[in-house]
């Protein structure tokens, strides 16, 4: 090849072609191009993005008469078998729930259920995804019973008492905890470095659980969060609302921009939506339909950055209700909670169970077009797919309803699991949002344990969950904070000025069980170098012998967890920070904690 007076050997030629193909790859990739090819090549049978599943599975071919009977073990018969209706979502954590009832219609159409075996034949699951309207249910007396989570049920809790004109909803129980499948999902960079996420857009259902799992780990990493759905910040966090979570899924398969007036340029401008929070199906939905995103020009995959599964103990789910209908129906409630709590040891111990009885079950009852046992199944567990986990719940044995409430430990409720969940996200969503949330009930108010106390001779054969760190354990960093911790000059010992500071640690490590702890130890530039290095380690220690004792079950805090804990004296200071003046150097002395 000759150009102008060159002549190209082939050598030349193939890099010059080369060098073109680059560009232009650089050049799709930066318009998105290649993104939304990747997209469409996952693009399910019918074409539709966001409806996607491998093999969709015939519902109809599900009879009910054909799957293997319960075997679980009904309590002693009760005459109270008043109508009742049970609000529940379409969420496997009521898997016990499900079995007990023994599928669509009423307990005594089902006649081996644990609820018909001990009596009651007129309980009805009602599956339905928006909580205000269970809430308006209960209060027009056409349900009984309705669903939440522990996180979002000030916010359920408050609605539910205005229109019964007084603290009246109740929590009595919890099936189970999300375990996974709710998540914040985005470039996989995020896994590594949490302030890589400062100007994303996420779409999700806002305010609600998976908002809720975005904000927490968003406040937890001291990351920005913009609240407002019209404008962009590029400094923070920013949401494009969805009615739901299918929806959200949806949303961000299809990847068509938005339009919000930036922040810093007061310009609108059209932005790509670069992260959705949801839970399954939505996560199997937006993994499938858009396994890649194109995050300021650069292409990534799309992974699960946080989820229940490292906020282990965040989302519990919640059945409450009228104080007034349950204090007169307490023998129904009592024999209800009874056969739960059996149906759920029986899917914790007979996995077999589960998969040929319950999944089925759930299938018929939740009734999503093409989600048959097998997805149901799958999902169940935590299921890694291309490298993604998706999926994950857990159902929750008498022990561990104990736990979340605090019964065995005589802990107040305000600092038990339960507690924590609910007056977290409450004080967050009243700062970031206060008109969802003018005023909410304390969690004194709200709860009554009298149900579970009065079944205290029902047993479970397993224990309460504790996380597993050999398999499944997060590769990246969940969490990286910084918490000023004050202590006397040259002492490491816990002052009472600092338990605010430390309760918010203990609320963080207590939410996110399932990960393993780092605590660095810093000090200001004052004094000998290698004084301070020591004092840093022992003011590290303290915080971690404070936390430790501030779990006396120790299932949610203890050394199984210790990652490390080091100190570094004044070798580490903040960004930019010199120890030029007593705020700086105020500043330095301080407690990281990393959440591995």
């Amino acid at each position: 090849m000759r150009i102008g007076r060159v002549q190209l050997g082939p050598g030349a030629i193939i890099l010059i072609l080369a060098l073109m193909g680059g560009l232009v790859y650089v050049g799709l990739q930066q318009l998105g191009i290649l993104e939304k090819l990747s997209s469409n090549s996952n693009q399910n049978k019918n074409g539709t993005a966001g409806q996607i599943l491998d093999k969709p599975e015939d519902l109809s071919k599900i009879a009910l008469g054909n799957l293997p009977p319960s075997s679980v073990s009904p309590p002693t018969r009760t005459n109270d078998n008043p109508p009742v209706k049970i609000g529940i979502w379409t969420w496997q954590t009521v898997s016990g729930l499900i079995d007990a009832v023994g599928g669509p219609g009423k307990s005594g159409d089902h006649l081996d259920s644990c609820l018909c075996q001990a009596g009651i034949t007129n309980t009805e699951l009602i599956v339905e995804n928006d909580t205000s309207k269970q809430v308006q249910a209960l209060a027009a007396g056409q349900m009984q019973l309705v669903t939440t989570t522990g996180d979002q049920a000030a916010v359920d809790i408050n609605g539910a008492n205005q229109l019964l004109r007084g603290n009246k909803a109740k929590v009595i129980w919890s099936s189970g905890y999300s375990f996974g499948e709710d998540c914040l999902m985005g470039p996989e960079s995020w896994k590594k470095d949490p302030q890589l996420a400062r100007g994303a857009l996420v779409v999700t259902a806002v305010p609600y659980c998976d908002w809720n799992v975005t904000v927490n780990w968003a406040a937890d990493n001291q990351i920005p969060v913009n609240a407002d759905e019209q404008v962009y910040d590029p400094d923070a966090i920013n949401f494009v609302n969805a009615t739901d979570h299918i929806e959200a899924a949806t949303k961000f398969t299809q990847n068509a921009k938005v339009n919000l007036r930036n922040k810093a340029t007061g310009r609108t401008e059209a932005y790509e939506i670069n992260a959705v929070a949801t839970w399954t199906p939505g996560d199997v939905m937006a993994v499938k339909g858009r396994p890649a995103v194109n995050y300021k020009g650069v292409n990534e995959k799309l992974q699960k950055i946080v989820s229940t599964k490292e906020y282990s103990y965040m989302m519990p789910q919640i059945l409450f209700g009228n104080a007034d209908w349950l204090n007169q129906h307490r023998e129904y409630v009592k024999t209800l909670l009874r056969c739960i709590a059996r149906s759920n040891e029986k899917i914790k111990t007979d996995p077999d169970y589960f998969k040929n009885r319950v999944a089925p079950l759930n299938a018929v009852v939740f009734n999503m077009e093409g989600m048959g046992p097998t997805f149901w199944n799958t999902y169940f567990n935590n299921t890694v797919e291309n490298g993604v986990p998706l999926g994950g719940s857990r159902v929750n044995n008498i022990a561990e309803v104990r736990h979340l409430f605090g019964m065995d430990s005589n802990t107040p409720i305000a600092n038990t699991i339960f507690g924590i969940t609910y007056s977290d996200h409450a004080k967050r969503l009243r700062k970031l949002l206060p008109d969802r949330l003018s005023n909410y009930a304390t969690v004194e108010q709200v709860v009554d344990t009298s149900f579970i106390r009065d079944i205290t001779d029902e047993r479970s054969t397993t224990g309460v969950y504790t996380a597993s760190f050999d398999q499944g354990q997060s590769q990246g960093k969940v969490v990286q904070a910084n918490f000023q911790i004050r202590f006397d000059s040259g002492s490491a010992k816990i002052k009472p000025s600092e338990m605010a500071q430390l309760q918010e640690i203990r609320s963080l490590l207590i939410r996110a069980s399932d990960t393993k702890v780092s605590i660095e130890g810093h000090t200001d530039s004052v004094g000998d170098f290698a004084t301070n290095v020591q004092l840093s380690l022992a003011r590290a220690n303290s915080v971690w012998q404070w936390l430790k004792d501030s779990d006396t079950t120790g299932v949610n805090i203890s050394d199984r967890r210790k990652e490390n804990i080091e100190g570094f004296g004044p070798a580490r200071p903040l960004p930019g920070n010199t120890n030029k003046d007593e705020a700086e150097r105020a500043a330095n002395r301080r407690v990281v904690i990393i959440l591995k």
